[in-house]
Order: C-alpha cells, then sequence, then structure tokens
C-alpha cells in the first residue's frame, strides 16, 4: 500500500510529535529537556527531534553538514512561529470542533482512495502517524490556518480594483511590440556570393521598375517561402536579424527594401501592414496577475503579522536550542530571577 499523502498546509510541515513534558529519570537525568520558552508555550526536543526526522523523510537528507544546519535553524523557525499562532488562537478563543476533525479525516481517506479503518491506519502507520496523532495534528493546523486566516488573509487585498492599479504600474510587463506582415525574396549565396549579389540586384531593379513582387519571388527566390510568395506572416519587432530588423520597421507599408546582406544571402522584404505596439488588455492578464498577488501578498503580510507576534511575545531560548535559534532583536526577554543571577 502507498504511503499516507499528508493533508496540505499554509506554510508549515505538520507535527510528528505532540508537546512532551519533561519528566526526572533518575536525580540529574531527563526524559525531554525544553529548548526554548515561547510566551506560556514550550518546544522540547523530542518535538525538535520529531519534526528534523519528518523534514528529512519528507525532503530528503541535507547534502552537507552546512544544508543541515540550515535545516535545523529552519525547523526551529517553524516551531517558534506555531507557538506564536497557537498563543493568538488562544487569546482569540478560536478552537475546532471534533465533527469538524472527523470531516477533515473522511476526506483524508478519499483523497488517499481507503475505505476501511484498517488499511487507513495502515497507511498512516507508514507515514509514523496513529489516527490519534493525525487528529491532534489537524485540530492544531486547522486552529492555526483559521489565526492566519482571520489576521493575515484579511489583510490581502485581491480586488479588481487594487489588480487594475497593479496592471496600469507594470503595464510596460504587458507590452506586446510591434509586429509586421511580411514577406521575402531570399537570394542565397550558394558558391557564388557575387552572383548572388548581381541576381539581388536585377530583383530589387524589377520591382522598382513595378513588377509585380509574388512573379519576382517566384523567378527569384532561393527561399523555403517561395511556395507561398515568399509570405513570411507577423514577424515582432526583434525577432529578425538585427539588420533585417532595423530596414523593415523603419519602412512604411506597400515599400520594399533594397537588398539586404546577411550570412543566408541577400534579402528582400516587403512590407505588407504593421500592428502597432500594444499591451495585454487587464482581461487577460488578470488570473496571472490574481496569483501572483496571492503569494507575495500573503507571504509578506504573514512574515510581517510573525515579525509582530515575535516583538510582543516573551521569548526565552535555552542552551540546548541557541544553536538554532536567536530571537529577533527588540523582542522581550524574561527579566533574570535572582537565582538565574547568582548563575
Amino acid at each position: 500500500m502507498k504511503s499516507f499523502r499528508r493533508p496540505p498546509v499554509l506554510f508549515f510541515v505538520m507535527l510528528a510529535a505532540v508537546v512532551s513534558v519533561a519528566v526526572p529519570l533518575r536525580a540529574g537525568e531527563i526524559i525531554n529537556r525544553i529548548l526554548v520558552h515561547v510566551n506560556s508555550r514550550i518546544i522540547t526536543q523530542s518535538q525538535f527531534d520529531a519534526r528534523i526526522e519528518q523534514t528529512v523523510r519528507e525532503a530528503g537528507p541535507p547534502p552537507n553538514a552546512a544544508k543541515g544546519e540550515e535545516m535545523k535553524k529552519s525547523v526551529m523557525e517553524e516551531l517558534v512561529n506555531e507557538a506564536l499562532l497557537e498563543d493568538r488562537a488562544k487569546e482569540l478563543d478560536l478552537v475546532t470542533s471534533d465533527a469538524e476533525i472527523e470531516d477533515q479525516v473522511k476526506r483524508l481517506k478519499e483523497q488517499n482512495n481507503v475505505t476501511t479503518d484498517e488499511d487507513f491506519g495502515k497507511a498512516l502507520a507508514q507515514s509514523g502517524l496513529t489516527i490519534d496523532r493525525l487528529r491532534d495534528q489537524l485540530r492544531r493546523t486547522v486552529t492555526l490556518q483559521r489565526v492566519v486566516g482571520r489576521e493575515v488573509n484579511s489583510k490581502v487585498d485581491l480586488s479588481d480594483d487594487a489588480l487594475r492599479i497593479l496592471y496600469e504600474r507594470e503595464k510596460e510587463t504587458w507590452r506586446v511590440p510591434e509586429k509586421a506582415h511580411l514577406a521575402e525574396i531570399l537570394v542565397s549565396n550558394g558558391d557564388d556570393s557575387a552572383r548572388a549579389a548581381r541576381r539581388a540586384k536585377e530583383a530589387s531593379d524589377l520591382i522598382k521598375g513595378g513588377a509585380k513582387f509574388e512573379a519576382v519571388v517566384k523567378d527569384y527566390s532561393d527561399g523555403a517561402t517561395k511556395s507561398r510568395g515568399g509570405d513570411l506572416g507577423l514577424v515582432a519587432k526583434g525577432e529578425l536579424t538585427a539588420e533585417i530588423d532595423k530596414a523593415v520597421f523603419s519602412l512604411p507599408v506597400g515599400s520594399v527594401s533594397d537588398p539586404i546582406g546577411t550570412k543566408f544571402g541577400w534579402h528582400l522584404v516587403k512590407v505588407i501592414d504593421k500592428i502597432p505596439v500594444s499591451y495585454k488588455p487587464f482581461a487577460d492578464v488578470k488570473a496571472e496577475l490574481l496569483k501572483r498577488e496571492q503569494d507575495t501578498q500573503f507571504q509578506k503580510k504573514l512574515a510581517e503579522y510573525l515579525d509582530k507576534l515575535k516583538h510582543d511575545a516573551v521569548i526565552r531560548v535555552l542552551p540546548p536550542g541557541q544553536a538554532y535559534y536567536t530571537p529577533p532583536v527588540g523582542v522581550a526577554l524574561p527579566t533574570p530571577t535572582p537565582a538565574a543571577k547568582k548563575k
């Protein structure tokens, strides 16, 4: 059976362990030490280790020691952020009911095509979970999502008016370059470049003398477009070689260029029509703008929100956790007790 597919979350991965309480084993020995205090909450060694294990299981082991240290710091940052959001959820009195959790479980079963509780338990086990731990994780994740939805998503402006302002501000991004409908006569250099130059001049003189361009194409062109009367179709400015591009986009509609030499031979280009510079309409780019702003605005607002929570919080990092987390400058630190000062 394939392993269980975890439910999606906003910006943090699912917890692999519930918070453990430090319990004495023998005098001077502790089962689970505390790494960080975040307000009234704690981040323990077992939480940290479990999240590291989960991250490695899902993303693979880090390629080197430096990346391993980065991963540990990233994991600790996630745990601190989650603790801050849990505290905020408590302040806002946001809870997730048992019925909502069971609905989430049912949805996960459907998503993973699991029909029996026994198969579901086996699939969870392959991902290091039990049904009770999954329920705990879902409850925590849904509650944190509610905090973010209420306090962050509500501040993201994705209205048509806001998107239109962005569209106008970045209008050059949606610029459609000038285009021209062209036809060509290509006289290939072949083995005799001098002969090719003479034939190109003959073709040019015929056109200037009133000969139809299509007739001259038939008699003189060596290009792949010969069978189409030399028709090249629509070409955007900048798509052609520099010499041809400069010539054709300076010519009026209906005119034919003098012979233009390139490494391919000699070109005579007729400008059949021109389409001026334009801009993609708002309706055509709205979906792209919306997707981009959903990502960028949300991430920016979320970072600002978490930064504010940190600066309003009391965060104490104990020595075992100091290698992995440093509170931002200005974050309130607990006042040392007299006993702590003596140490």
